[in-house]
Formats: structure tokens, sequence, C-alpha cells
């Protein structure tokens, strides 16, 4: 007989940041602490023309089609 292991994981307290091209219609999603944490991950891209960019955050409360 074997014992199950039970583990402890931490998990990250951090948000989802999606970065949208309002040009192309593609989709960039980050996870991170804090805005300025999504944005220096996004500059890592290095894409041309951030004014064709916008950001949507993930918030814990999502709409749904149940009432």
């Amino acid at each position: 007989m074997t014992k199950k292991r039970s583990r402890k994981v931490e998990v990250e307290d951090t948000n989802v940041y999606v970065f949208y091209n309002i040009i192309t219609k593609v989709m960039l999603f980050v996870d991170a602490h804090l805005h300025a944490g999504a944005v220096s991950k996004f500059d890592l891209c290095g894409f041309k023309h951030r004014d064709h960019w916008k950001i949507f955050l993930e918030t814990e409360w999502q709409p749904s089609g149940d009432k």
C-alpha cells in the first residue's frame, strides 16, 4: 500500500493583461503582478506602433449568462 503525499503549492497572485492590436486583431496575454510589470513584458516583445495597442485587464469578477 502506498501513501499519497500532498504537496502544498504556492500560486503567485497575478493578473492577466490582454494587449490587443486594433489594426491586426492580434491578442497577447501576459501574467503580471502589476500594470507596470505587464507593460515591461510587452516592451520585451519590441512591437512597433505602440499606439495600435490597447490594454485590457481580467478582473476577479467576470460576467456570465447566469443570473
